[in-house]
């Protein structure tokens, strides 16, 4: 996949310098233009539901009665895996590796470990595999006010 319009990378620098995130609007200034994007245009511009729990990488308290860790393990793991020691995705069932590998590249990107499953990760497949929705808008500006 390639762009086929420029990317700007200095600009891009300078809007995440300048992100400031309040109430859920993501607020930046770049030579001196302000821009705010609030969740509608968040969503018209991304697409991705505000439908669903506000996930932000932990367990959330609604969904901390139905979880356990060894139980999500067995859900994404294949038969032999070792339940107690680090996860990786190599222990991962077929259609659990494919997740990780959407979820670590794509959904939450990261640069390191991407061979490891992260609880964050457990969390968000054991989510995909039980059908609960996650408010994917709120989760990827979480992120993004994270990443300043």
């Amino acid at each position: 996949m390639s762009l086929k319009l420029p990317v700007y990378s200095e600009l891009v620098k300078a809007f995440y310098s300048n992100l400031e995130i309040h109430e859920g609007i993501l607020m930046s200034e770049i030579y001196g233009i302000k821009m705010v994007i609030d969740q509608s245009l968040f969503y018209d511009l991304t697409k991705l539901p505000s439908e669903g729990v506000p996930f932000e990488g932990a367990l959330i308290d609604d969904w901390k009665f139905n979880f356990s860790v060894h139980d999500a393990r067995r859900l994404v793991c294949t038969n032999q895996a070792d339940m107690t020691g680090r996860l990786l995705a190599g222990s991962l069932a077929f259609e659990s590796r494919i997740l990780h590998y959407l979820i670590v590249r794509i959904l939450l990107p990261r640069s390191l470990n991407l061979a490891q499953v992260s609880e964050e990760d457990l969390i968000v497949m054991w989510a995909f595999h039980k059908g609960l929705q996650i408010d994917w808008a709120h989760l990827v500006r979480y992120r993004m006010h994270k990443a300043l």
